[in-house]
């Protein structure tokens, strides 16, 4: 398989991307010195840079087993060397589901989450190696996820369908509307444009994750301010120490909010939003997204329906 294929996020910049990212890093290094005791051998699962099993050394990690299958293994191999701690560390080029190691460890880490928890694609992975390669009683992060939903106002930062709304060489482009708005857009979500309440949708170990999920919402939406889609977020704690939050609510980080498009609406008084989100995954764990919902009048008369699914955008709705 040629490198530009294996793993994920293979770019160094990206890697650098999240190195700065100080919400993420605070979480990660607090799941680190929460999971590893002196002695441990440890097992960092997607490893990147190799961060994770720097702070594991650290901490009085015996040795760690650093399992990353996209080319940046071969220069986390010299950070670690760089740092003295290579006679502590393996650094494995290969894919985490078929990795063989020598023994069991006392700890499995990874950061493995994504734009709404999933886009990473890494959950089944990670658990599959846990139970596979961890110590009876051993330690594992992260450990809970809990998604998050809450109406929006999102024209002013995640709105696709502008360019399609005007007129294109004297044109009509509208056609290309709905393709638009049933893509995921990854966004940072401003507080003065969220509307009603966030609700909790979900929660459940990552590392043993269901094989779908179904998210249910339903809202008042306050009167006279318009809304245009859902903004979802994940919350996770890393170790019981070691909770973050990736809601437009708190300190932002890289891995931002995802809105789903639904029908530009300004509500009346009593008016109301559901929104029902099903999320299967393919068998590489990529995840497929499908919304449907309804704004409803105060005697439960619908008044706007939608229905998109993110892999199909060019059925008309």
């Amino acid at each position: 398989m040629s490198d530009d294929f294996k793993g994920h996020f293979v770019h160094v910049s990206y890697h650098a991307w999240m190195l700065q990212d100080e919400v993420r890093t605070a979480a990660l290094k607090a799941m680190v010195a929460d999971l590893v005791r002196p002695g441990d051998v440890v097992a960092d699962v997607g490893a990147g840079t190799g961060i994770l099993g720097a702070w594991a050394l650290r901490g009085g990690a015996s040795k760690v087993y650093a399992i990353e299958a996209s080319p940046i293994a071969r220069l986390a191999q010299r950070f670690f060397d760089a740092n003295g701690f290579g006679d502590r560390v393996v650094v494995l080029e290969e894919d985490a589901g078929t990795v063989q190691l020598p023994e069991k460890v006392d700890v499995v880490i990874s950061e493995c989450l994504g734009n709404f928890a999933f886009s990473d694609a890494m959950f089944h992975t990670v658990g599959r190696f846990a139970d596979r390669w961890l110590k009876p009683g051993g330690r594992r992060g992260p450990q809970r996820v809990r998604l998050t939903l809450q109406p929006a106002d999102g024209r002013l930062f995640a709105d696709p369908t502008t360019f399609f709304r005007n007129r294109y060489d004297d044109l009509d482009v509208s056609a290309f509307i709905h393709a638009a708005e049933r893509r995921l857009e990854i966004c940072d979500a401003l507080p003065p444009f969220l509307r009603a309440e966030p609700t909790v949708v979900a929660e459940f170990d990552p590392l043993s994750r269901p094989d779908s999920l179904t998210l249910e919402a339903d809202w008042v939406l306050p009167p006279g301010k318009w809304i245009s889609g859902v903004v979802g977020w994940f919350d996770v704690d890393w170790a019981p120490t070691a909770p973050m939050s990736t809601s437009p609510h708190a300190p932002s980080t890289h891995w931002s909010q995802t809105l789903f498009h639904v029908p530009l609406h300004k509500p009346g008084m009593g008016e109301r939003l559901s929104i029902r989100v099903d999320v299967s995954f393919r068998d590489d764990e990529v995840p497929r997204y499908r919304w449907s919902g309804a704004v409803t009048g105060p005697s439960g008369a619908v008044l706007k329906h939608f229905n998109r699914d993110s892999n199909d955008l060019f059925t008309p709705e």
